[in-house]
């Protein structure tokens, strides 16, 4: 066994009483022939999830490594993973795991490991997801292909989280961190798929080795996907275009093929559409520089946009009941 570090896993824990020790579980259960570390922040939680992380800390000192904030640090808007865990690791390799998530395969670290090692040219291993939604215990599978694959870059930055679950990314150390040009507001699991992409390839396994909590208490989910005002679905969706204004940019100065720049193109395009539908309605596509955007989108995203126009007026018509 090689004395180095070979995988950093990184994970952000706060107020995940509940759910902590499933993540702890799948990390420490790992059967590797090589060294794994585990970076965990607990971010000043104010209920036992410091005490049950550094439990296990006790019981495996040379897996888990934990930081315990006295503050919080997400609210004071530090990026956790970028500017703490990311500069303690040591591995070849990064993993990433939220403390509400969780591995459910013991071998999940050995597959990808094999395979980047093996596959000079990619810059990440992913694989199928259990989604378990909290408020009803009901689960299904991310994804029901049952072959291996690429994954290409327009199904990337087309579809984004959706392409695969930030609980399965192993990611050659390099490419983990998102440059400053390509940083977005409120989320990062977007901006990162996109940067592994134009940087190498991303493998797809068909085996479900990690489970998505949806819906739990103080979640993404739970914030944004239940009753979200028009106000926040705005917001929302501003960011969003923002960052693929970004990375428009981006991939024009760093000279990507115009096979990426078109994808990039279409997206960005659809993202400016949609947002001007949020904020001033559907017919805004009927006229002036919205209908020639919308014209020179392809088939998918026109239907995308059109999507949201149903989709805002069913909302509209909804809330003034």
């Amino acid at each position: 066994m090689n004395d180095d570090v070979v995988v950093s896993v990184l994970c952000t824990a706060y107020n995940h009483e509940k759910y902590i020790r499933s993540a702890l579980d799948g990390f420490v259960n790992q059967k590797t022939n090589f060294r794994y570390e585990v970076l965990i922040n607990d971010d000043a939680s104010t209920d036992h999830t410091a005490a049950i992380i550094a439990e296990y800390e006790a019981k495996y000192p040379d897996i888990i490594k934990p930081v315990y904030q006295t503050e919080n640090q997400y609210s004071k808007g530090v990026s956790i993973t970028k500017s703490i865990l990311f500069p303690q690791s040591k591995g070849k390799y990064t993993a990433i795991c939220e403390g509400d998530d969780y591995w459910c395969d013991e071998n999940k670290l050995q597959k990808q490991v094999d395979f980047l090692e093996s596959h000079e040219g990619y810059a990440a291993c992913v694989h199928n997801t259990r989604l378990m939604d909290c408020r009803t215990g009901g689960s299904w599978p991310m994804y029901k292909g049952d072959q291996d694959r690429d994954l290409t870059f327009k199904e990337v930055v087309n579809y984004s989280a959706a392409c695969f679950h930030t609980s399965s990314i192993l990611c050659r150390r390099e490419w983990f961190c998102i440059p400053d040009e390509l940083r977005a507001n409120g989320f990062g699991d977007y901006p990162r798929a996109v940067y592994m992409r134009l940087n190498g390839k991303i493998h797809y396994l068909k085996d479900i080795m990690s489970v998505y909590r949806m819906f739990t208490a103080g979640s993404w989910t739970a914030r944004n996907q239940n009753n979200a005002s028009k106000q926040q679905r705005i917001c929302s969706q501003k960011a969003r275009t923002d960052f693929t204004e970004k990375l428009r940019r981006y991939c024009r100065e760093q000279g990507v093929t115009p096979e990426y720049q078109k994808a990039v193109n279409d997206v960005a395009n659809r993202d400016q559409l949609q947002l001007a539908v949020l904020q001033k309605g559907g017919r805004c596509l009927l006229h002036g520089p919205q209908l020639g955007i919308f014209m020179g989108l392809s088939l998918e995203k026109k239907i995308h946009v059109l999507d949201t126009v149903r989709t805002e007026f069913k909302t509209e018509r909804n809330e003034k009941r």
